[in-house]
């Protein structure tokens, strides 16, 4: 066992200390000019810190594919010229910076589908956040109590994030649900919010917070069972396409295959 550690600790080393790539350095290197310039914008930016990530890496994929789209044009224009095919220099040069605009944007559509992701998978952290809740409210544990009990069984950042919320109210002496309030506010999860308006309501009123929150985590259940089969019958819906056209072709090679004969025939 020592023998594999240090193994596994020299294979780390080796991996850190090695040399970046070129195209790694040139893209760090115009992600800084970028960087210099203002982008990415601010909306992008918190997308980026809601998933705990650099900005550097997110502007040297945009460089990357940018560049990309610039040079595949001029690349078919070479291959063309190779080949003998006389193609008129203003089509590959304006193709390459309409394909290089568009890509440009590229990696930000997939930076809001991982936030999407993200969003919908700290959903589900809360709604079991919450049924542990109620399960500590039905022991008869105070609502904090209940909280913090519900927020150290579970794993996963958002969790981690709640955890971190109610250590911090702690640490200060204040009531969690403004840090409760504040965590689904930066993560765009509303159901973390009316948790946190639901228990100070409970604290100030004491209103029947277990009976709420209950109610609040089979919403919650329905509204992903529902969320679930709408993505599920669109992805039947996208499965049909690819067997529509493979049925056309079907078609389409018995008709071909029925008219060669009959011009053998005749």
């Amino acid at each position: 066992m020592a023998r594999t550690q240090s193994l596994n600790r020299l294979s780390q080393a080796v991996i850190g200390t090695t040399a970046p790539t070129l195209s790694a350095r040139l893209g760090t290197r115009a992600a800084g000019l970028l960087a210099r310039a203002g982008l990415p914008s601010t909306k992008v930016r918190v997308q980026l810190a809601l998933l705990d990530r650099d900005v550097t890496p997110l502007l040297a994929q945009k460089v990357g594919t940018a560049c990309f789209g610039l040079m595949l044009p001029i690349a078919s224009l070479t291959v063309l010229t190779i080949a003998g095919v006389s193609v008129p220099v203003a089509i590959p040069v304006i193709a390459g910076a309409v394909l290089g605009g568009t890509l440009f944007f590229l990696p930000d559509l997939a930076l809001v589908g991982e936030v999407q992701k993200f969003r919908a998978e700290a959903r589900m952290s809360v709604r079991v956040f919450l049924d542990q809740a109620v399960i500590a409210l039905a022991g008869g544990a105070g609502i904090e109590a209940a909280l913090v009990s519900a927020a150290a069984d579970g794993h996963g950042r958002t969790l981690a994030l709640i955890r971190q919320a109610m250590v911090e109210a702690q640490l200060r002496r204040e009531a969690a649900w403004p840090h409760l309030d504040a965590l689904g506010r930066r993560l765009g999860v509303r159901e973390l919010s009316e948790l946190a308006a639901a228990c100070a309501l409970a604290g100030a009123e004491g209103s029947k917070i277990r009976a709420s929150i209950a109610a609040k985590t089979r919403s919650m259940r329905r509204q992903e069972a529902a969320t679930q089969l709408e993505a599920a019958e669109a992805a039947t819906t996208r499965l049909a396409v690819p067997g529509g056209l493979l049925g056309m072709s079907l078609v389409c090679f018995l008709i071909y295959a029925a008219l060669a004969a009959a011009a053998r025939q005749m």
